[in-house]
């Protein structure tokens, strides 16, 4: 494996220094400033202490998952133009998110967000429950991603790839237990220290790419068609979406999956409902895309500068190196290995980070929607202290769970698995946020079909494409089942999720017969 080559003993013994010394602070950060004896400061927004301007930060870290740093930079060197369409569409979600979403939810919704579906009258326990299980559909996928890179790059640092299914359940283990000790706050602060060090780094490596071409983007961008060897088609669509009919839907499905995607990641929507106010939200969201763009501004220059530098390595590493991207423009850049040991700490920080607030998120789903929909309390326990101790234990058991099947999977195409729960958090989630929002007619029947409905089908049309059958990339490379060549669905899925979410609340028995609340305003209270 040519990444084994990256780091030499020294620089492996530096990265996995910074990466011992992160654990040990954030876990005692954890501790100290996460949910005390006390179960209720898990999830009760009143208890967060975070200053809006650290909640932002928080929100930006939560966007930039480890596909972030290391799937779209490969995108952008191997593929040119599709790979920036990948960061245009989760800068036009974070918009969305900003102007739409993060304000009235945080005004609506107390702990979670099937809160504001009971708030706007488009809840109940069944809406709860659905809302909880396609969140952790959601989650699931995404904590499988993350343990899968950051325990392939652990194994290749090590260079014994055998360890890797030892790295992956460690590391998960780790990750779950500063989950469930840091809550909120604890895992906020974590996010806090994992983009305090990985903005910088990338700022630094794409200074350096734009300074190995004298500060001139025109000659980045004809030496990154050059190395790609895909000429001007490299600052074209379709290197990665593909031509035609069909490189068309991917594109559009790309740009608009994601966005729909970005706009309700369940761990965004987490951090967003804790917010002080719906006044502080602003505030959060300003330095939230502020982040957002200075990361994906780097990003976008690393992933150039690797087709311009090191095209030809990435090409014949083959695709399974695509995750390696960084660290190879790092040798490239800097023969020292200085730099290739900060971006291996930004790879580790990155993923680790986003399945610790992940586990959190997928945690609080489990125990506070799905377990806690028809009775929280036990004896005499309030109701959010019961809430506080289910959402551990199901955070616990939901990161245990992860761990063991990335292990599993760890040779699938993990694009595959992106692509699943990006496409189920576009399609089913996001539909419903805006409907309980902006549609007084929106229903809980319509909130059901919409989860469910866009769910099965976003599985369906996953598993009828090149992506699980049919081609040597694929999960299952030696059958044929599938229908179709579209490998990005959403601009079939979301679309069919907004309808199923409208016809469900029109074809509404109650709805027609004034029983359904429409927009009224139910005042919840946790205390």
């Amino acid at each position: 494996m040519v990444v084994t080559t990256l780091l030499d003993p020294s620089s492996r013994s530096l990265v996995f220094a910074v990466f011992s010394v992160f654990v040990v602070i954030c876990l005692l950060l954890c501790i100290v400033t996460g949910a005390d004896e006390d179960d209720r400061a898990l999830v009760r927004s009143e208890n967060r202490r975070l200053h809006s301007w650290q909640q932002g930060i928080a929100m930006g870290g939560d966007t930039t998952t480890v596909a972030t740093v290391t799937v779209l930079v490969g995108m952008v060197a191997t593929s040119g133009f599709d790979g920036l369409g990948v960061m245009l569409g989760s800068l036009i979600g974070v918009m969305l998110l900003l102007v739409l979403i993060i304000e009235p939810l945080r005004r609506h919704a107390s702990l979670t967000a099937a809160d504001m579906l009971d708030a706007r009258g488009s809840g109940g326990p069944a809406v709860r429950v659905s809302w909880g299980a396609v969140t952790l559909l959601v989650c699931f996928p995404l904590l499988v991603v993350q343990l899968v890179v950051v325990g392939n790059v652990a194994a290749a640092l090590i260079g014994h790839p055998g360890t890797r299914a030892g790295c992956i359940v460690i590391i998960g283990c780790v990750m779950t237990a500063l989950a469930v000790s840091g809550g909120i706050r604890g895992t906020g602060v974590v996010m806090i220290a994992k983009s305090a060090i990985a903005l910088p780094v990338l700022v630094v490596a794409a200074v350096l790419v734009l300074d190995r071409f004298g500060g001139d983007p025109g000659r980045l961008l004809d030496a990154a068609a050059h190395g790609s060897r895909m000429g001007e088609a490299y600052l074209r669509p379709g290197g990665y979406t593909g031509d035609g009919w069909v490189g068309a839907v991917n594109r559009i499905g790309q740009t608009l999956g994601m966005s729909m995607a970005t706009l309700a990641m369940p761990a965004v929507l987490m951090r967003a409902i804790s917010t002080k106010s719906p006044r502080g939200a602003r505030t959060v969201g300003r330095w939230m895309l502020t982040e957002l763009t200075l990361l994906y501004g780097a990003l976008t220059v690393v992933g150039v500068g690797a087709a311009a530098l090191v095209g030809e390595a990435l090409r014949q590493a083959g695709p399974s190196a695509q995750v390696f991207t960084p660290l190879i423009l790092g040798r490239a850049l800097d023969g020292g290995g200085l730099l290739v040991a900060a971006l291996a700490c930004v790879l580790f920080l990155t993923a680790l980070a986003a399945v610790v607030d992940v586990t959190l998120a997928a945690g609080i789903a489990l125990g506070r929607d799905v377990l806690g929909a028809y009775g929280k309390t036990a004896g005499s326990r309030p109701a959010d202290k019961a809430d506080g101790t289910a959402s551990r234990w199901s955070a616990a058991l939901t990161g245990t769970v992860a761990a063991l099947v990335a292990v599993v999977v760890a040779d699938w195409n993990l694009v595959v698995v992106s692509t699943l729960w990006l496409a189920v958090c576009g399609a089913a989630l996001a539909p419903v946020l805006l409907y309980a929002l902006y549609w007084p007619g929106f229903t809980a029947r319509g909130a059901l079909w919409c989860l469910w409905g866009a769910t099965v089908l976003s599985i369906a049309a996953l598993g009828l494409s090149p992506y699980t059958s049919g081609t040597p990339a694929s999960i299952f490379p030696d059958q044929d089942f599938r229908i179709w060549d579209v490998t990005i669905p959403g601009l079939v899925t979301v679309p069919a999720g907004f309808l199923l979410g409208w016809l469900g609340s029109v074809t509404d028995r109650r709805r027609a017969a004034g029983e359904v609340r429409g927009a009224e305003h139910v005042v919840w209270s946790t205390s």
